[in-house]
């Protein structure tokens, strides 16, 4: 009887050993005292179900279920949700799902402030910011941050008209798009940044395209007309200013010739005057002479031989006869 005694202790012993075995196994197996936080996660630790710390990347230790469990969010990934279109998964190019889809069309189909339908498909692009909230304030994240999206989309294309929502205001609404989504999660405490919004199509209903396209290139018509005129003025006034200044300047040297000469004339004038009143008929006689010489200086004189006839002359001021 002992025998058997000592032979159940030693069976008792062993098996218990072994349940600890096969627990440290599958411990190990579950993956142990340790963890690893990848460059662009961070580590979320739970302790009896609450959150405890927060980590940064690389190996790190923690007690095993169900005291503790880790959550390895990645924090430093910029994701995107796609309303109104999907990218095929495993397509190379990328293919896409777009309005021809009827589910895209219902989610990309909206009314703009002028009570127009368009079809307008947007990427948004966000990051988290705090891993734990991010987790644990709200369910289904992604689900959640599209349901925000879709809205905040469909009330700022509703607050413009349809011309801005196809050509000239699509940078405001992606701007306003944005910070509502922005102001949105935060009220939930999403714990998220949203870092773009994106509108990657914007077209009017299929049945009235062709009505579009052509108010489009009437619009593109009178841009490019602007700006040829633009283009024409921003010649001609720069060569008009120059030619003005050209004149102005032409004039006023005209102006200082005829008042320094005038100037000068009247000096001389009193000059001479002056000379005159100190000896009157010498002054005429210069006066006369220089005259005479101005005359003649210029004057072309000719003296004919009356008794030759008419035939033979003689230049004095040339010298010669003919």
């Amino acid at each position: 009887m002992k025998v058997i005694r000592v032979h159940r202790g030693l069976s008792a012993r062993k098996l218990k050993y072994i349940l600890i075995g096969v627990a440290l196994l599958v411990w190990l197996l579950a993956g142990g005292p340790f963890y690893t936080v990848g460059p662009e996660e961070e580590g979320v630790v739970l302790t009896l179900g609450r959150h405890t710390s927060t980590v940064g990347p690389g190996f790190h230790l923690k007690f095993p279920w169900p005291i503790q469990k880790v959550y390895t969010p990645a924090v430093g990934v910029v994701r995107r949700i796609e309303l109104g279109f999907r990218t095929i998964p495993g397509t190379d190019p990328p293919r896409f799902r777009g309005f021809d889809d009827p589910e895209m069309l219902n989610e990309a189909q909206m009314l703009t402030g002028d009570e127009n339908i368009v079809n307008c498909s947007v990427i948004i692009q966000y990051r988290i910011s705090d891993a734990s909230a991010y987790l644990f304030n709200v369910r289904n994240q992604e689900e959640t941050l599209r349901d925000i999206a879709e809205a905040s989309i469909r009330l700022v294309v509703g607050d413009n008209a349809i011309d801005a929502v196809l050509t000239t205001g699509k940078v405001e609404i992606m701007d306003r798009i944005r910070d509502m989504v922005q102001e949105v999660s935060e009220d939930y405490g999403m714990g998220i940044i949203v870092v773009a919004v994106q509108i990657m199509d914007v077209q009017p209903p299929e049945q009235v395209s062709a009505a579009f396209k052509d108010v489009a290139t009437a619009r593109e018509d009178m841009q490019s007309y602007i700006n040829q005129a633009e283009g024409y003025r921003n010649e001609k006034i720069p060569n008009a200013r120059a030619d003005s200044i050209s004149t102005v300047n032409s004039a006023l040297g005209y102006r200082a010739r005829r008042v320094n000469k005038a100037i000068g004339d009247a000096s001389r004038f009193l000059a001479v005057a002056e000379e005159y009143g100190k000896s009157p008929e010498v002054t005429a006689v210069r006066l006369q002479l220089e005259a005479l010489s101005d005359v003649l200086d210029s004057a072309r004189v000719t003296v004919v031989d009356a008794s030759a006839g008419a035939l033979t002359h003689y230049d004095l001021v040339g010298g010669g006869s003919r």
